[in-house]
């Protein structure tokens, strides 16, 4: 059975929270022993457009059970989606695989493009509407025990929180209906048609814009009313228009949907485009940046802001319109679409001051995902040795480094991590890169931890340009100051062997541990289906079944880790009272 049919089928709380991985007990409790006001933390941000928006986000474990919620119902909307392929998907919100640029591509090129808004788009959809849907939508057609368990799950105050994971699928879920009927009142009148979430778009090519639809207003031509059939369909649907959202662009004008520019291609606004690359340098140079419209002081000046997230989420999303990180990696080369370098090199230069130049915590570079798996565990085993690489806080676990995890971005854009090459890619040009910074704090050890097998040659070359004291597989100290807030640390030898990689210095025990009845490989090749590789080694057995005592040969190692830590503090005190006696002098 498909979930939407379990989820069909089940006509108990109890089958429920069976299909959310939750014992019947454990469902019952968060619903209904939990008081509301525990259940959310409440607050407001501020919008772009002026205004505040209040957010309610589920506090754990509410939100864990929404999560699993939001899982569950997206399989089911893509399930319903796959098995009618003859309807238009024209919701690009909340949706795997599309996003703001999937929604802006049916309108490039477009003679006229038409935007509106919806009010209050979570907060008009109840409790009611929710349960209602679940119940009477022949495509559920669930219990109305399963949809009230569902209902309450999903609603706070009667209504979709803002800040809810399962409230954009729930959203889409219950504004189908209208998505159908505007696309197909669209068709009828030779328009496209999408949404994305409360943003709607009809874009068209005719000479006029069709008047059922929209006509401008005789008193101010450039002003536009929205007409009676596209109004009831929106209204009928249980949702109203935001009249001061409404607006028409004209070809030779510049063309927007979802902050998106259309015309001809698509691209981001110049004008914000050099508002983020100013914010990028403004924090190169001075450790803070100012945004446009934020809150003022109490005595009205700008605030300075000094957190990374502001600007780490422009940047962010500049990169991904203007790569067209929507589509794959294929489709860009079958095209032979380059990332304009000036972007690719701001995004770089961004990286790289947050994980090198003002990391909040010490960062550790590892070769893979796995290195970091082995090394969280040990760490987690052994940590009350090691002070400065975690601490326990009313009987918790609290990490004090953090790792740079090898994704597309770190690997092909920064260059940090995921291979013996990267790695001395990296050393070769810290201080050149520094060079490109005013403002350098260094204020945490940058730490690269390699294997000392037979790839680990060309890390020694660069660091060994670097150093005094020249370093090769024999070397005793496993911990060497590079440069700068760099740092090397290599595996420790294990008995007389002195190549060796993370995995050696688990137990052979541990390693012959077999995982549905196959053995261990780290050398494992793509395909082989005779044993599993570090992947599975690390999550399956390191993870979840390997015990303090098997960390034993991490030892030294992670002491390394700590003298890095405690060295790079000692020479910033030292550099900070230089700097103190040159400056009273």
């Amino acid at each position: 059975m498909t979930r939407l049919e379990k989820l069909k089928a089940a006509t108990t709380l109890s089958d429920l929270a069976k299909m959310l991985s939750y014992t019947p007990k454990g469902l019952s409790y968060i619903l209904y022993k939990i008081p509301d006001a525990s259940k959310y933390r409440s607050f407001a941000i501020s919008k772009s457009s002026g205004g505040v928006r209040q957010i309610d986000a589920p506090r754990q474990p509410l939100k864990l059970l929404q999560s699993r919620l939001a899982e569950l119902l997206t399989d089911c909307l893509v399930e319903l989606e796959n098995a009618e392929p003859h309807r238009t998907n024209v919701s690009h919100g909340f949706h795997p695989g599309r996003s703001i640029m999937t929604n802006a591509v049916p309108h490039r090129r477009r003679r006229y493009v038409l935007n509106l808004d919806l009010v209050d788009f979570f907060g008009a959809i109840n409790f009611g509407r929710v349960r209602g849907l679940l119940i009477k939508d022949a495509a559920f057609a669930l219990d109305p025990a399963v949809a009230t368990v569902v209902a309450q799950i999903a609603c706070y105050d009667n209504k979709l929180p803002q800040g809810s994971p399962c409230s954009p699928v729930i959203s889409n879920l219950v504004a189908r209906i209208m998505d159908y009927r505007l696309a197909r009142l669209a068709k009828v009148h030779g328009c496209t048609y999408t949404r994305y979430a409360d943003d709607l778009t009809f874009s068209t090519n005719r000479r006029t814009f069709p008047p059922r639809l929209a006509k401008p207003l005789s008193a101010a031509p450039y002003k536009w009313r929205l007409m009676k059939a596209l109004r009831d369909e929106i209204k009928n649907a249980g949702f109203s228009i935001n009249p001061q959202k409404t607006r028409m662009q004209i070809c030779g004008s510049r063309q927007e949907t979802t902050g998106l520019v259309v015309n001809e291609k698509i691209n981001i606004r110049q004008d914000y485009y050099r508002m983020v690359r100013s914010m990028a340098h403004s924090l190169f140079t001075t450790g803070q940046y100012y945004i446009l419209g934020a809150p003022l002081s109490a005595e009205g000046l700008p605030v300075p802001i000094t957190t990374l997230a502001p600007l780490e989420g422009r940047l962010a999303h500049v990169y991904y319109v203007k790569s067209r990180r929507d589509r794959s990696e294929r489709v860009n080369k079958l095209e032979n679409y380059q990332t304009p370098k000036a972007v690719r090199e701001l995004y770089r230069r961004y990286l790289f001051y947050k994980y090198c130049i003002a990391p909040v915590h010490p960062t550790i570079v590892t070769e893979g995902k796995t290195d970091i798996t082995y090394l969280k565990a040990a760490i987690r085993a052994l940590h009350p040795a090691y002070t400065n690489l975690a601490q326990t806080v009313n009987g918790n676990f609290v990490p004090k480094i953090c790792f740079v995890r090898p994704s597309y971005i770190n690997n092909t854009v920064v260059g940090l991590g995921s291979s013996a090459s990267q790695l001395t890619g990296l050393i070769e040009t810290y201080r050149t890169r520094l060079k490109h910074y005013r403002h350098k704090p260094l204020n945490a050890p940058v730490i690269i931890v390699a294997d000392n097998d037979d790839a680990i040659g060309g890390i020694l070359k660069a660091a060994n340009k670097l150093v005094s004291q020249k370093l090769n597989q024999n070397s005793p100290n496993l911990m060497t100051h590079v440069t700068n807030n760099l740092y090397l640390v290599r595996t420790p030898p294990v008995g007389a062997k002195v190549e060796t990689c993370m995995e050696d210095l688990f137990p052979a025990a541990l390693k012959s541990t077999l995982v549905n009845g196959k053995p261990f490989d780290p050398k494992k090749e793509h395909g082989d289906a005779t044993a599993y590789g570090k992947a599975v080694f690390a999550e399956q057995v390191v993870r979840l079944k390997a015990n303090p005592a098997d960390f034993t040969a991490f030892a030294s190692m992670l002491q390394a880790v700590d003298d890095s830590i405690s060295d790079h503090a000692a020479k910033l005190a030292a550099a900070n009272v230089a700097s103190a006696v040159a400056a009273a002098s």
